[in-house]
């Protein structure tokens, strides 16, 4: 049985090394898309590679939101150029946490595969962790420095089958789910004995960039991506940053105690990466700034490269930017 792993990524130099060696203790290779780092992510991916770790890498400069396209691309290149039975669909911030599973997770998709049971995906449960007054400041490794979770979520992401593709399956956006035709006999389970350590909120500032980000490619996308709901969960605080920035960046509770309430359990997941050798140490505000500029200096690009490539485009921006309006 070959479980292969599939992963976006984008502006993840905190965290990168520590999840890509994580997943290799589970899988026996890793698919990589970045989409445009700008923050030393892929420098660090590549030093992985070097080093041996089973990797194939690509790039695609993504300044806007085409999820279900990308994770099914990734998904068809695990089972038809890398022979994989399994897909594990994984964010950076995702790690693989076996200790409830009895045999834990490899044998457990053995025993689905030999179950005949046509399962095409498994639905696995997060687990929150995020950052905290509590946390050790001087450590680096992210999953021994964020040792506190909430409970476990009902949502989570998917890992799936080869059996997938049989079925004229689709993953869904953001790896939660997967789609399957009517008529089709594929089953999707829920394992709850098996979590995902999900380390979304790591600092103040690295939040703020992925909110900032997040719905900037919402808007780039247009109206039809907005209407439809996707991303939908930056948007309030997209707006706070945008008018009243003062309530988040001015706020000793989001800045520091977020994620500090009475259900927060200490509970530090079972890491199995090993020690780090490339991630440079935590400057969660110099990163987010490389991070946010790096991406505004992309989308600026592309703005250029089709108003140069579409002459329509520039008229139209031409049109716009000598519009006035009266205000008062």
């Amino acid at each position: 049985m070959r479980v292969v792993a599939v992963s976006r990524v984008l502006d993840e130099v905190d965290i990168i090394e520590a999840f890509v060696r994580h997943a290799s203790a589970f899988v026996d290779h890793h698919i990589i898309l970045d989409n445009g780092s700008r923050d030393g992510t892929i420098e660090i991916i590549g030093r992985l590679a070097e080093e041996g770790l089973p990797l194939t890498v690509y790039q695609s400069p993504s300044i806007c939101f085409s999820d279900r396209d990308m994770n099914n691309w990734l998904y068809n290149e695990a089972v038809e150029r890398h022979d994989a039975d399994w897909v594990a669909c994984l964010d950076s911030d995702e790690f693989y946490d076996e200790r409830q599973l009895p045999g834990g997770l490899r044998n457990h998709l053995q025993e689905l595969e030999n179950s005949g049971a046509n399962v095409v995906a498994v639905r696995i449960p997060w687990a929150h962790y995020n950052y905290t007054t509590r946390d050790d400041a001087t450590e680096n490794l992210v999953p021994r420095r964020i040792t506190h979770r909430t409970e476990v979520a009902a949502d989570g992401k998917v890992i799936v089958s080869w059996r997938l593709a049989k079925e004229k399956g689709l993953v869904l956006e953001g790896q939660h789910d997967v789609y399957l035709p009517e008529g089709s006999q594929g089953r999707v389970v829920t394992e709850q004995r098996l979590w995902i350590a999900h380390f979304s909120e790591r600092n103040a500032a690295q939040y703020v960039t992925k909110v900032v980000r997040g719905w900037a490619k919402i808007l780039t996308a247009g109206e039809a991506c907005m209407n439809r709901g996707f991303s939908a969960h930056y948007r309030g605080p997209f707006e706070l940053l945008r008018d009243r920035p003062e309530t988040l960046l001015r706020s000793e509770s989001f800045l520091e105690r977020k994620n500090e309430d009475r259900s927060v359990v200490h509970d530090p997941m079972d890491y199995r990466g090993g020690p780090l050798r490339y991630t440079p140490k935590n400057d969660p505000e110099m990163q987010s700034v490389r991070a946010l500029v790096g991406f505004l200096s992309d989308v600026c690009s592309r703005y250029g490269e089709l108003t140069d490539a579409l002459p329509v485009a520039r008229a139209y921006s031409e049109r716009i930017e000598r519009r006035i309006d009266r205000l008062i």
